[in-house]
C-alpha cells in the first residue's frame, strides 16, 4: 500500500539488533543481493533467446561506534575475526507503513580502527554473509 503525501521510512524507523541487543551504536548498514545472469543465444538470430541464472551473491557492510565495537571485543575476548556466524536483525517500521524485517546471518571478515579528525570515530566493517531472508515476518 502507498500512501501519498504520507511519511516515508526514515532512519529513525531503524532498528538493528544482534547479540541478542539494540543497544548497538550502528550509524550505517549496507546489504545486497545480486544473481549472475547469461544471456543466450541461438543460430539465426543475433539477439538474445533466452537466459541463464547463475550463482547468487549476498555482501553486507557495517559501521559501528567505537564505543559498540570495543563492547564486542571486550565479549569475544578481543577478535572480531573469531566470533561465529550471528545474527542481525534489520526492523523497519513507522506509524503509517507495514513492517519490514530482514534478518541476515553474518560473521566478521575484518577488524581495525579509523581515527581521524571528526569527533565521532567509528569503523565500516566488511560483513561475510551466509543468508539472507528478506521480509520475514
Amino acid at each position: 500500500m502507498i500512501f501519498r503525501n504520507g511519511k516515508a521510512y526514515d532512519s529513525g524507523d531503524v532498528h538493528i539488533s544482534m547479540f541478542g541487543s539494540i543497544s548497538y551504536e550502528v550509524t550505517e548498514f549496507t546489504y545486497n543481493t545480486d544473481q549472475e545472469h547469461l544471456a543466450n543465444f541461438s543460430l539465426g538470430s543475433n539477439k538474445k533467446t533466452s537466459y541463464s541464472m547463475g550463482k547468487i551473491n549476498e555482501t553486507a557492510t557495517m559501521t559501528l561506534r567505537l564505543a559498540s565495537t570495543s563492547a564486542i571485543e571486550k565479549a569475544a575476548k578481543g577478535s572480531l575475526l573469531k566470533i561465529k556466524p550471528f545474527d542481525i536483525n534489520v526492523t523497519i517500521v513507522n506509524e503509517e507503513n507495514d513492517i519490514i524485517n530482514d534478518t541476515l546471518t553474518v560473521k566478521f571478515q575484518n577488524q581495525g580502527r579509523e581515527v581521524g579528525g571528526d569527533m565521532d570515530l567509528k569503523k565500516q566493517f566488511t560483513l561475510f554473509v551466509l543468508d539472507i531472508d528478506y521480509n520475514n515476518v
